[in-house]
């Protein structure tokens, strides 16, 4: 059995004369598993190569490309999907290899937020997790506490005849933060990427207000009155005006985001669809694994955390082979 990230970060599990790669496809690939649907995890090529995902995420990315592989299955042997907690539909993976089980994380978030429930670890012999923040100050507060503070922010603001836009990636954050101001008693509007992204998941149960696009409401001269837009962030500068004051939710507010871009906010909050650092350590006590791989982020210096508390962990660095025969 080998684990390998390939140069392009590619991650792939060769076994038994068979390849199942994660969150990319390797040319010899037998399957290719694919967590959720955000652009970075797709497959963006045609390929008759069986992709594994959730009916969610297989809508989720045909409503947002034709590039499309030509064939999904949604189980298989000796395979186990479970809930991610990351985005709608989003999963990861327990396999089990040579009487081993392998759990791959893929993007996860621990907590129940609005409409998702958090992932639940369970017990695996090796352990891939994700550690986009794997340093100890990126802890974030409570999910309810993030709330309290924004709907305030964004009423405040409301009230003193501003726009506010509401800032967070379409896939993911743009539909909480749909959710969650949805009942103030001010017009929403969103970007029109956005309106697609909840049609689907609308499909699967979640609803959210129909939001007129802020493209229309622009052409019609309903947008001068105080509102909420809904927008990912490099659509923010083709609809902030001086009347606008502008709020961006991220896991990277607690220190800064890594490019300063963050500092041409009004506002920040920390608001994340990862799991934080404290989150990151609970899962791997929980999971118990014999091995710890860490993948992406701050990889190396979480698994250096890891080491101190006693668990065999190692960071997956490009081109490196870290799994041989048990």
């Amino acid at each position: 059995m080998m684990l390998k990230l390939k140069e392009d970060n590619g991650l792939f599990l060769k076994f038994k004369n068979k390849i199942i790669s994660f969150d990319s496809i390797h040319q010899n690939s037998t399957y290719a598993f694919v967590s959720h649907a955000h652009s970075d995890h797709v497959i963006k090529k045609k390929t008759d190569i069986p992709i594994l995902s959730s009916k969610e995420t297989v809508k989720l990315i045909n409503s947002r490309t034709n590039k499309s592989p030509n064939k999904y299955i949604e189980s298989l042997e000796n395979a186990k999907l479970l809930n991610a907690g990351h985005v709608l539909g989003s999963k990861s993976l327990l396999l089990e290899v040579d009487e081993k089980k392998i759990l791959y994380t893929g993007d996860f978030n621990t907590r129940d937020r609005l409409f998702l429930k958090g992932f639940k670890p369970v017990k695996a012999d090796i352990l891939i997790i994700e550690t986009t923040f794997g340093k100890p100050n990126y802890v974030f507060p409570k999910f309810k506490e993030v709330n309290k503070e924004a709907s305030d922010w964004v009423q405040d603001q409301l009230k003193k005849g501003k726009n506010v836009m509401v800032i967070g990636y379409a896939l993911g954050k743009a539909q909480i933060l749909c959710k969650l101001f949805e009942k103030l008693p001010y017009p929403i509007f969103v970007d029109s990427q956005i309106i697609k992204i909840n049609s689907v998941y609308s499909d699967f149960g979640i609803e959210l207000r129909g939001f007129p696009s802020i493209r229309e409401a622009k052409e019609k001269g309903y947008l001068s009155t105080p509102s909420i837009m809904v927008v990912p962030p490099h659509m923010v500068k083709y609809y902030w005006t001086p009347e606008t004051k502008t709020a961006f939710f991220t896991g990277w507010a607690n220190t800064g985001y890594p490019n300063k871009k963050i500092m041409n906010y009004d506002k920040t909050f920390s608001m994340s669809d990862h799991a934080d650092y404290k989150e990151l350590i609970e899962v791997v006590k929980k999971t118990d694994p014999e091995i710890v791989y860490t993948m992406h982020g701050f990889n190396r210096e979480f698994a250096k955390d890891l080491k101190d508390l006693g668990f065999n962990a190692k960071p997956l660095v490009n081109g490196q082979t870290k799994i041989e025969d048990f």
